[in-house]
């Protein structure tokens, strides 16, 4: 009597780990996919849509192109994604820079070694970026993201600019697990809501 009690007890608390391990794997949220993001065309207001990418202007037969940075208006498709570290800080800095950028005086090497380290920061720890931009006849409404490798460097950096000096039109920062969000827009408030609703609604 005493084995088989035993072994009833073996089988009750292997299933009892099992139960237990598969609700922490079923509570881990999965990384928000960034394509995610993209409003579905049947829930944007009339006139409110992904606006195309840029063309390339073609260059005179006969010359050289360099490859260059695309503006921040200019990424090469809309909407963007990707990790291209230059266009990961653009994004970054549309997120969460809130002053302006001034022109650097004249520094000696040392000094602009710490401009590069700076400048690092906005890439520093970041997966994947995301961006895109909705056209509408009140004005554009643009989204700018970022995935970072740990959900609690999303925390929004503390800023006495941002608060002399708020944000024009509307805006609002998301925070979707280890994605941070930015929707802004200057007049365009239908649009601007469909965007944020989606956006919102994501889990």
């Amino acid at each position: 009597m005493s084995v088989g009690h035993g072994t009833r007890t073996v089988v009750t608390i292997t299933v009892a780990v099992a139960c237990v391990s598969g609700l922490v794997a079923g509570s881990r949220q999965s990384p928000l996919a960034l394509s995610a993001l993209t409003v579905p065309a049947a829930v944007l207001p009339n006139g409110c849509a992904l606006t195309p990418p840029p063309a390339p202007t073609p260059a005179p037969a006969g010359t050289v192109t360099l490859t260059q940075l695309p503006a921040r208006s200019e990424f090469p498709t809309n909407p963007w994604t990707g990790t291209d570290r230059k266009m990961v800080a653009a994004v970054h800095k549309a997120i969460d820079l809130t002053t302006r950028a001034r022109p650097l005086p004249d520094l000696p090497p040392t000094a602009f070694r710490g401009v590069a380290a700076t400048e690092r920061q906005w890439t520093d720890n970041i997966l994947e970026a995301y961006r895109a931009t909705y056209m509408s006849v009140g004005g554009g409404v643009d989204v700018f993201a970022v995935t970072f490798n740990d959900p609690k460097l999303t925390v929004a950096p503390e800023s006495v600019s941002a608060a002399l000096n708020p944000p024009r039109g509307f805006t609002t920062r998301l925070v979707r697990g280890a994605t941070v969000v930015r929707v802004s827009a200057s007049t365009s408030a239908a649009c601007f809501g469909a965007v944020r609703t989606h956006i919102e609604s994501l889990k």
